[in-house]
């Protein structure tokens, strides 16, 4: 696609969806702005349908006293009549009976009880009926407690009302006197149902006055249990609600308006459904108005919105791909002669002419400055290049110089390191002192071309065998001067003492007097000897050597606590001491064995070094030697040698002449 098109796409597809957006954020808004006035409404409605059931309430209230206060004076009018009559001369409870059943049948009393000084009953009629023997107070749900004031004298009259013991049964409020014989008089009437918006006065004239309100489909009002109490449809409008009777989606509606404090609402297909809470005079939620609104003043506002959009949108759209054409022709123009100018500076460089970009160079817009850049920029690229293949033509020839005498050092210094190394071994003894009661071998392998590590024994003047194993901190040319050095103050301080503790700190005093690289060495030193197998030593800070006792036996020497040999003068080396028996071997080695990794990061480890001791406890010492350089081989694999490998077998053979095998 080109870049004038892709202008002018650009341009009208942002102003067409930034019109397009806009008008359809108006129409959502104006759409919930109706939504709340409807929602207002209802909460209207609801609140005229609290006002009649609160007035409903008050009404109720009054009645209840009215009528507390007739049965009150039946009540009065039955203990005038007891006190005015001997009613054993004029036919004793039976014609009391008679009496208060003709009570029962003419008047608004359900039920008049004539108890005795104990609050036994003696007479009773319901509903015009005499019984002859009259029930249980407890039958008739009526609580005795609610009587000792009346039976005991102690108030003149009571008022309560019976909870009745089966639940299908109404209650009654009772009214009670006392009279003046000791008897008490109990008159009852049924409790009528009350509570809610069920009661409401009016309500149906309340409901009609909102049919007036063009925009009111159906109306609604339920109790708390969604029992529809009223409910009104009006004629003549879209949509007509043939049903009475509330739909799932508008039960589930007042359900959660009840629940909250508020109104809700949703938009249906046909009509807006809203529903508010009928409230109490004491706030809490008795029922609820379901309203259906119609929604096709919202549907035609909201269409409104969308085609004013869309017609700002394609207009703007228009305008907007107008220009841009006209300003992609000017625009496209230099970009085009740049494009093609940096495609030549790109295939060919020197051979690029920056005046051919002077016609286009010549405006005075951003673009022509961009183009009077790109000409200055491509003279100077020009002449670096220039400048530069001239200098790289010098530096290559300085570099073929200097890579000949690289190779030239290169090759001297591996000369150098190859003679080094031949001298490093040569310093190190290869075989033992010939001596019937002991054998060993020794092998260093350096991970460089040399070493840190070394080994050494010598036999000193009184004929006992002195074993060195030491490991130097580093590797390389460093590490194996400070080998050398250190070598040769053993080998001195040996001479001079003849217990390892004392040459040890000997040779820690004078290693820390010429030590300017701050390097420092581990180093095991012991005296074997040959006559008691006694094996003296002192360690300074080195990996302690294994014993292997036949059949297999395998253990460290205990450690004496020194420091490493370089780190400061003065200190103190203990010793320890063993005696080894005939056929007993000793393996004395430097970390390179055990830190040995493979691969995958795992250390060789003094248990694998152990185990491979301990299956060659009865081989020679060199096919020792071999096992474990094997083992330590074939753990590696491919991996690199990451630290010199040095180690030393020497076993005890004990003295020929008292008949002990070699």
């Amino acid at each position: 696609m080109t870049l004038s098109r892709r202008l002018i796409i650009t341009v009208a597809a942002s102003v067409g969806v930034a019109i397009g957006g806009v008008a359809l954020a108006m129409g959502f808004l104006a759409r919930d702005a109706l939504i709340e006035q409807a929602e207002d409404q209802a909460l209207l409605v609801a609140g005229l349908i609290a006002s009649e059931a609160n007035r409903a309430e008050l009404t109720a209230a009054e009645i209840d006293r009215m009528t507390v206060d007739q049965m009150e004076a039946q009540a009065l009018a039955i203990a005038r009549h007891l006190e005015n009559h001997d009613h054993e001369d004029e036919g004793g409870h039976e014609a009391l009976g008679a009496y208060f059943a003709r009570l029962t049948a003419d008047s608004a009393v359900d039920d008049i009880w004539l108890l005795d000084e104990n609050g036994e009953p003696l007479v009773r009629a319901v509903a015009g009926l005499s019984e002859d023997h009259p029930s249980d107070l407890e039958v008739a749900g009526i609580d005795f407690r609610a009587l000792e004031g009346l039976i005991s004298g102690r108030r003149f009259s009571v008022s309560f009302q019976s909870i009745p013991p089966r639940g299908w049964e109404k209650p009654i409020r009772y009214v009670g006197v006392r009279a003046a014989t000791g008897e008490s008089v109990l008159v009852g009437t049924l409790v009528a149902e009350a509570g809610g918006p069920g009661e409401i006065i009016g309500i149906e004239a309340a409901l009609d006055s909102l049919a007036g309100r063009e925009a009111i489909q159906a109306i609604w009002v339920v109790n708390d249990l969604l029992d529809l109490i009223g409910m009104a449809a009006f004629e003549g409008r879209d949509d007509p609600v043939a049903d009475a009777s509330l739909s799932a989606e508008d039960q589930d509606l007042a359900t959660r308006s009840l629940g909250v404090d508020g109104a809700m609402s949703y938009l249906g297909d046909h009509a807006l459904h809203v529903a508010a809470p009928i409230l109490d005079r004491g706030g809490v939620a008795t029922g609820a108005a379901v309203i259906h609104m119609q929604r096709d003043h919202l549907d035609r506002l909201f269409a409104d919105h969308i085609k004013y959009g869309l017609i700002v949108a394609a207009a703007a759209f228009a305008i907007g791909s107008i220009i841009a054409a006209i300003s992609a022709r000017r625009i496209v123009q230099p970009v085009t002669a740049l494009t093609t100018a940096a495609a030549e500076v790109d295939a060919d460089t020197l051979g690029f002419a920056p005046e051919t970009l002077d016609p286009v160079a010549a405006r005075r817009d951003e673009l022509g400055t961009l183009i009077r850049v790109f000409q200055n920029m491509v003279r100077q690229v020009q002449a670096r290049e220039e400048y530069l293949e001239s200098m790289v033509r010098a530096r290559t020839r300085d570099l073929q110089e200097s890579n000949a005498q690289l190779e030239r050092a290169k090759e001297r210094m591996e000369s150098e390191l190859k003679i080094a190394h031949a001298l490093q071994g040569a310093i190190l003894p290869k075989t033992l002192p010939d001596d019937p009661t002991y054998s060993g071998e020794a092998l260093m392998t350096p991970a460089r071309e040399m070493g840190g590590d070394f080994y050494d024994f010598f036999t000193l003047d009184d004929g006992r065998l002195s074993v060195v194993m030491a490991d130097v901190s580093g590797k390389g040319v460093p590490a194996a001067f400070f080998m050398a050095i250190a070598r040769t103050v053993m080998r001195a301080a040996a001479a001079r003492h003849p217990t390892p503790g004392p040459c040890l700190q000997e040779v820690n005093d004078a290693i820390c007097e010429q030590n300017p690289q701050d390097l420092f060495v581990t180093l095991f030193y012991g005296i074997l000897d040959p006559e008691s197998g006694e094996f003296v030593y002192a360690n300074a800070g080195h990996n302690p050597p294994f014993v292997v006792k036949p059949p297999g036996e395998v253990s460290p020497l205990p450690m004496t606590g020194g420091m490493a040999v370089g780190v400061m003068p003065g200190l103190p080396y203990n010793e320890d001491a063993v005696t080894l028996a005939p056929g007993d071997t000793m393996f004395l080695y430097t970390d390179g064995i055990t830190e040995a990794m493979n691969v995958d990061e795992e250390e060789f480890t003094e248990a694998r070094l152990e185990a491979v001791l301990a299956d060659g406890h009865d081989v020679p010492v060199d096919v020792v030697l071999t096992n474990v350089t094997s083992a330590v081989v074939e753990f590696v694999g491919g991996a690199e040698q990451s630290d010199d490998i040095t180690c030393i077998v020497l076993r005890y053979d004990g003295d020929a002449e008292d008949g002990v095998a070699a």
